[in-house]
Parts: structure tokens; C-alpha cells; sequence
């Protein structure tokens, strides 16, 4: 693997910190990534958010696999991913790190905690993305 070398759902939330600020000021400075070619990935995401926490809310036997429509929503994500690094190949960088991301989540040991920390994690880029300078 690459930038996540242990199970996702164990990483520590400084490393995490770390990793998203790096990340979010290579896109914005080095890449120069604009807000609007990564929107629909942070919509969709947000959209999987939601589902997901209303699935949280509901009695589930197994609490550590995700609900089937969440899995497939966040394979799902790597299409999206595809396309905008087709249209703007300055977001071919941004589309490896999530693809890892997502693939770090499916196979971890406890998805549903990875999945918490990929929500974490595409915030703490988004906000440092923005910080060092990233425009709409």
C-alpha cells in the first residue's frame, strides 16, 4: 500500500492530521487543484455521510460491516474519482489518494470505524486545501 500502511480503522488521528495537511496543501499549491474539479466527490461523500449515520442510528446485528448500499456507494466513489482526474489531469494525484483511501476502508478489519476516518480524513484535506490557498 501507500499512505496507509496499517488497517484504517487503527490509524492514529494525529497521523491522519498529518497526512490531510500535506495532501490538502500539495493539491492546492503544488497541483493546483480547484475546489470545483473535486465537488463531486465531496457531494457524493457527504451524501454516503448522511446514509451512513442514519444506518448507525438503526439496531444493526453486525456492527462492524458496512451496510451493503454503503459499500456499494463508496465503490461507487471511484468512478467519480476517474472522471475528474480524465477532465483535469492535475486531479490524477487527488483520485490515487482517495482510490487508496477507499480501498484502505473495504478491506479493513472494522470498516465501519475506517469509514468514520475516511469522512475525517476528506475533511481535514478539504480544510487544508483550502488554508494553503486552494480556489474555487
Amino acid at each position: 500500500m501507500g499512505v496507509f500502511n496499517e488497517d484504517f480503522s487503527r490509524i492514529d488521528p494525529e497521523v491522519m492530521n498529518t497526512i490531510a495537511q500535506e495532501r490538502g496543501k500539495k493539491f492546492a499549491q503544488q497541483d493546483k487543484i480547484r475546489t470545483n474539479q473535486i465537488r463531486n466527490f465531496f457531494s457524493a461523500l457527504t451524501k454516503i455521510r448522511s446514509e451512513f449515520y442514519q444506518e448507525q442510528r438503526k439496531a444493526r446485528p453486525n456492527g462492524n460491516e458496512l451496510p451493503p448500499s454503503i459499500r456499494k456507494d463508496l465503490v461507487m466513489l471511484r468512478p467519480k474519482l476517474a472522471y475528474a482526474a480524465g477532465r483535469h489531469k492535475e486531479v490524477r494525484a487527488f483520485q490515487e489518494f482517495f482510490d487508496e483511501a477507499i480501498t484502505a476502508v473495504l478491506n479493513s478489519e472494522n470498516p465501519v470505524e475506517a469509514i468514520k476516518n475516511l469522512f475525517f480524513i476528506s475533511d481535514a484535506v478539504l480544510a487544508y486545501h483550502k488554508y494553503f490557498g486552494g480556489k474555487d
